[in-house]
């Protein structure tokens, strides 16, 4: 029996982790300002999401485990290249502008501990990733990665302490406001955007074989990844879910993105932790930031590599794998000119998920078209949660992308 439990929570890492790498800072400052300027009133994208989520990321580890593979590989053997040229661009937009958001939320905090400019802290926190994920196992990089994954519970023990009204919290939920403005809609797509977001896709297709899984446990696995997956997302948006939380209780009455700060977005742990809630509020972000920003450069890496054939595994060491790990220190490069290039970091944030939200559908489509193709999947095809969940996902997000587009173009 402890054998089997211990071996079911091996299984249950990776979703942990990817589930962790979801709640990134540009996550938290999402959900931060959407519960500030709406209060609960979108806490119901985040139950719909729940399920989107889980289909959607279960589809990319389905595909990883029977082509044994990784997304972006998988894509340029089955379509053609300029279909792959197209992911491969879309993926590294939305990655850099999240991973250069990300940068400069973590050091925004630490400017904010230290009473000092943000862009000081840029390149030093870009150089600690960079040099953990070049130069570390990737056995010690996933036990770092788990560990930073329960970071985030203090959100769930401030939002019972900020005592919320719950039966509003549960009115919201089943008879959600909905607004078509401008505010509302940015939030809504960024919420989303951050909750199914694309750089998750190319990172869980890759996990399989990262843990140098035998063809036969891989192809055992992809039987049950729903399964599998469920937990570690579910964690993912109840800690989003207490993050809306306690801001709406904490930030009430901050009804614009300008005046919505890291320490505003820090009050939302008062309750919890008093007079310490900035520091604590600090932790969780530069947590966040080192478990998120290393994804998204390898993320990122894994694409380019798997477009040129080149070797792409963090086992790798980077002799053997030059072109990988260049695009991992590029990613870096990039990320530390996005977070220096001026914008507010926490327009950044919501903004980098905003452009994600509007980038899923496209990646969304073509996971389900590859995941029900049995020249690709053989028996292993989508059942029908993940065609239901996975098509809602495209529809939900394609909405709300086209709702911004109307509010602009009308005002």
């Amino acid at each position: 029996m402890v054998n089997r439990l211990r071996k079911t929570l091996k299984r249950w890492i990776p979703s942990i982790i990817a589930g962790g790498a979801d709640n990134d800072p540009a996550g938290i400052a999402t959900y931060s300002i959407s519960g500030a300027q709406f209060g609960y009133h979108q806490l119901w994208l985040l139950v719909l999401s729940t399920p989107m989520l889980i289909a959607v990321q279960a589809m990319c580890a389905r595909l990883g485990d029977v082509k044994r593979k990784g997304l972006m590989l998988i894509i340029r053997e089955h379509y053609s290249p300029a279909v792959a040229y197209v992911v491969a661009g879309t993926l590294i937009i939305a990655n850099m502008t999240t991973l250069g958001a990300d940068l400069a939320g973590v050091s925004e905090v630490l400017g904010m501990l230290t009473r000092t400019s943000y862009v000081w802290w840029v390149v030093p926190t870009a150089l600690l990733i960079w040099a953990i994920v070049v130069f570390k196992s990737f056995r010690l990089i996933e036990r770092y990665l788990l560990f930073l994954s329960f970071v985030y519970l203090a959100y769930v023990v401030s939002g019972f302490l900020s005592r919320p009204v719950w039966t509003h919290v549960l009115k919201a939920i089943i008879s959600p406001h909905i607004e078509f403005s401008m505010g509302y809609l940015l939030a809504g797509v960024g919420l989303l955007g951050t909750t199914i977001t694309p750089f998750l896709f190319f990172w869980q297709s890759k996990q399989g074989a990262e843990e140098n899984n035998s063809k036969k446990e891989m192809i055992e696995t992809a039987r049950h990844e729903d399964r599998l997956i469920a937990p570690g997302f579910i964690y993912s948006n109840i800690i989003s879910f207490f993050i809306m939380i306690a801001s709406a209780q904490a930030l009430a009455g901050k009804n614009g993105l300008a005046f919505i700060t890291a320490a505003d977005a820090a009050r939302a742990l008062e309750p919890l932790a008093g007079s310490g809630a900035t520091l604590l509020f600090s932790v969780g972000i530069i947590g966040a930031g080192l478990l998120a920003i290393p994804v998204l450069a390898v993320s990122t890496a894994y694409a380019v590599a798997e477009i040129f054939g080149w070797r792409e595994s963090l086992s790798d060491r980077p002799n053997k794998a030059k072109g990988f790990y260049m695009v991992i220190t590029a990613a870096m490069v990039v990320g530390v000119g996005i977070a220096v290039s001026g914008v507010a970091p926490m327009k950044a944030l919501l903004y980098s998920q905003v452009l994600g939200g509007m980038l899923g559908p496209l990646l969304v489509s073509l996971i389900l078209f590859m995941c029900n193709d049995r020249k690709i999947m053989g028996s292993m095809v989508n059942r029908w949660f993940d065609n239901v969940f996975g098509w809602v996902t495209v529809i939900v997000l394609t909405l709300g992308s086209a709702g911004i587009f109307w509010q602009f173009f009308a005002s």
